[in-house]
C-alpha cells in the first residue's frame, strides 16, 4: 500500500470510530436513561470530576490553552473550581436574578456537581506553599501568548462547534470514558507513593465502571458506590519522594509545566493507552479529541478569566503552582 492511501485509509478509519463512538455513547446513553429514569435512586452519568459555571481551565503539564497531549485528568488540564453556592433562595438577600445568574443552564436533566477534591489552594496558608521560580519569564510569556493563539484560533472556535452539536450529557460520557481509560497513569502512581488506599478506588473504580458502567461510559462507581475519583499522577509520585519542581515553564500547546512535570509528563506518556494506537495519526486524533471535549466545559469560564485577571500569566502561573503542590500533599 503506498504511503498516501495508507493515510488516507488512517484518517478514515480515525474518523470512522470516532463518529461510531459518538453514535454508539448516544444510544447507551439514550438505552441507561430508561432504564434508570422509573427509579428515583437511578444511576446517573455524571463524570466524577465534572464542570459547573465559575470554573476555568488553567492547565497543568496540560495546557491552559487546549493543550493537546493528555495524559491524564490531573496531568493535562487543571481545573479551577469556583464552587457555585447551592442554597441560594430568593428573599435570603438575594434575588431571583441572581440566583439564576449562579447557576449555568443545561440541556442536560442529570445532576452536574462540583468537584469535591478541587479546593480554592488559596484557602491554604499560602506560607506552607514556597514560590516557583521563573527563571525563563521572557520566554514563558512569550509561549503563553503564542498557546493563547492557538486557543483562540483554533480550540475554542472548534469547542464551540463540538459543544453546540452534543448535549451535555454525551459529553460528559465521552468524558467518563477518557477518564476511564487513563487509570494506569493513576494506580501507578498511587502504588509509587505506597497509598493502598488510592490504589484500590483506582482498581475499584476502573472495574466497575467498565462492567456496569459500559466501558466507562457511566460513572457509576462514584454515583452509586461512592467510590471518589483519584487525582494521581507520576510528577505526583516524584514530589512524594522530595524530588523539587525545578524551574517554570510553559510548554508549546501544552501550557504550564515544571522541569518535574515535564519528567513525569514523559512517564504518563508511556502508560496512557493511545501509545497502542496503530499510527502517530490516530493516537494524535484521539488526544486531540479528548481535548476538545474538555475544553467544551470551560469555554465561558475561559472568558471570564480573561476579563476579571490583572496579569492573567501571573493567575495562572501562580494557580498552577499551589494547586499542583496541594494534589502533591494529598
Amino acid at each position: 500500500m503506498s504511503l498516501k492511501r495508507r493515510i488516507f485509509f488512517n484518517q478514515a478509519l480515525f474518523l470512522t470510530v470516532f463518529l461510531g463512538g459518538i453514535f454508539f455513547t448516544q444510544v447507551c446513553f439514550a438505552f441507561y436513561s430508561q432504564k434508570i429514569s422509573s427509579s428515583d435512586n437511578g444511576l446517573e452519568a455524571t463524570n466524577s470530576s465534572p464542570h459547573t459555571g465559575g470554573e476555568f481551565l488553567a492547565q497543568n503539564s496540560e495546557g491552559f490553552f487546549g493543550g493537546i497531549f493528555r495524559h491524564n485528568d490531573s496531568e493535562v488540564i487543571i481545573r479551577l473550581e469556583k464552587k457555585m453556592p447551592q442554597d441560594i433562595l430568593p428573599g435570603e438577600g438575594t434575588s431571583e436574578r441572581d440566583v439564576a445568574s449562579t447557576t449555568r443552564p443545561h440541556s442536560s436533566s442529570q445532576k452536574i456537581e462540583t468537584y469535591e477534591d478541587l479546593e480554592d489552594p488559596f484557602a491554604l496558608d499560602s506560607q506552607k506553599i514556597p514560590e516557583i521560580g521563573d527563571p525563563f519569564e521572557g520566554y514563558n510569556r512569550f509561549m503563553y501568548d503564542v498557546n493563547e493563539g492557538f486557543y483562540d484560533y483554533l480550540m475554542e472556535p472548534v469547542a464551540r462547534g463540538y459543544r453546540y452539536v452534543l448535549p451535555d450529557d454525551i459529553r460528559i460520557a465521552i468524558r467518563n470514558l477518557f477518564n476511564n481509560a487513563l487509570f494506569p497513569v493513576r494506580l501507578v502512581s498511587s502504588l509509587l507513593q505506597g497509598d493502598l488506599d488510592k490504589s484500590g478506588r483506582v482498581l475499584s473504580r476502573v472495574v466497575i465502571n467498565t462492567t456496569i458502567g459500559l466501558g466507562g461510559l457511566f460513572d457509576v462507581a462514584g454515583n452509586h458506590f461512592e467510590i471518589k475519583n483519584v487525582q494521581e499522577d507520576f510528577d505526583q509520585a516524584l514530589g512524594y519522594h522530595g524530588v523539587p519542581t525545578g524551574p517554570y515553564v510553559v510548554l508549546p500547546f501544552l501550557g504550564p509545566s515544571t522541569a518535574r512535570n515535564v519528567v513525569g509528563r514523559v512517564v504518563d506518556s508511556v502508560l496512557s493507552p493511545t501509545i497502542f494506537s496503530p499510527t502517530f495519526l490516530i493516537g494524535f486524533g484521539i488526544t486531540f479529541a479528548d481535548n476538545v471535549n474538555e475544553t467544551s466545559f470551560i469555554i465561558d469560564d475561559k472568558k471570564q478569566l480573561e476579563e476579571s485577571a490583572v496579569d492573567e500569566y501571573i493567575s495562572i502561573r501562580d494557580f498552577y503552582h499551589q494547586y499542583r503542590e496541594v494534589l502533591v500533599r494529598e
